[in-house]
């Protein structure tokens, strides 16, 4: 990751540039930063052995119906878990279906958190195809169904081969897996204002295998905004035990006009127990903008220790 950030952000060439500056006296504001960070994929511990997921595949005149309960909420993951299912089926997307999450409906595959509805009920979904596949033995299924009658496919979550995890001890594998990434943020200080401006951020971040590139560089993209929010403009005040900012009036969050170009590069390490070796992505990209941003900040000479980076709390650490 470090090495894939620091080439695509040009981080060398651009940290010589701005020392020569410092060093003739032309300090521009403009700071450089960069940060290092891993997120674990799925719940925690024994916790998706607790959770004991189940998806399923059901077998259609067209094609077949992904059942789950994780839930579209902008994300893609209807796509991406339909993709799974036609591409472990051998078939066009077009003839996969997506049942309603309905819990009357389809199995509790568990909620929709913790960057694991790719990989984990990806994975399940991988495995209901590969069943289904062997099971239709060639034939279409229209003519299964008419031959054997309906065909749901069911698999439930085991905890990958060679990993272990003790809730006694909390000793072992944490996680299946961690995803891993490194920004990169330019940003530029207003030495009147203490306003601070990002102009350009790069995330390399590992995704072990990308489904479907858009929607994966969209998750980084909108993650990377949501951090830089974070680090530069929201900030939860609390008053008598309770939120005092509580409304969009007070509560100020990045719009489009806040938020720079941001370079969202997707590194491919499969995971070997992934769904054709993806990783989650959904949480990962927001963990590494802050602490960039607090360096690149650093690089200007403002050693800022609480977030956000208000012009308010720059102005108080520059006066020290």
């Amino acid at each position: 990751m470090l090495q894939t950030a620091v080439a695509r952000s040009g981080y060398r060439e651009k940290r010589a540039a701005l020392a020569v500056e410092r060093a003739a006296g032309r300090a521009s504001g403009r700071g450089l930063g960069l940060s290092l960070f891993f997120h674990g994929c799925g719940f925690t511990g024994s916790g998706e052995e607790r959770l004991a997921s189940r998806a399923a595949l059901e077998l259609t005149a067209g094609g077949a119906r992904v059942l789950v309960a994780n839930t579209e909420i902008g994300q893609g993951a209807r796509t991406t878990l339909a993709q799974i299912a036609a591409d472990a089926l051998g078939w066009p997307l077009e003839a996969i279906e997506v049942a309603t999450p309905d819990t009357g409906l389809v199995p509790d595959s568990g909620p929709t958190v913790a960057s694991r509805t790719c990989m984990v009920v990806g994975g399940l979904l991988e495995r209901c195809g590969a069943a289904m596949k062997e099971k239709l033995g060639g034939l279409a299924p229209r003519d299964y169904l008419a031959a054997h009658g309906p065909l749901v496919v069911t698999e439930q979550y085991r905890r990958p081969a060679g990993t272990s995890w003790s809730d006694e001890t909390y000793r072992g594998d944490a996680y299946g897996t961690f995803g891993w990434g490194c920004n990169v943020v330019e940003l530029e200080l207003d030495p009147d204002t203490c306003e601070v401006r990002p102009t350009r951020v790069t995330a390399a971040i590992d995704v072990g295998r990308a489904i479907h590139p858009q929607v994966v560089a969209g998750q980084i993209e909108g993650a990377t905004a949501q951090g830089l929010g974070w680090a530069l403009l929201e900030e939860v005040v609390m008053r008598d035990g309770s939120m005092a900012n509580a409304s969009l009036t007070d509560y100020i969050i990045p719009t489009a006009i806040d938020t720079p170009p941001i370079e969202a590069v997707i590194v491919e390490r499969p995971y070997a127990h992934g769904p054709f070796g993806a990783k989650g992505v959904g949480e990962l990209p927001i963990d590494g903008v802050a602490p960039a941003v607090v360096n690149a900040l650093r690089s200007v000479g403002v050693d800022l220790r609480d977030l956000p980076a208000s012009p308010e709390r720059i102005a108080a650490c520059a006066s020290r």
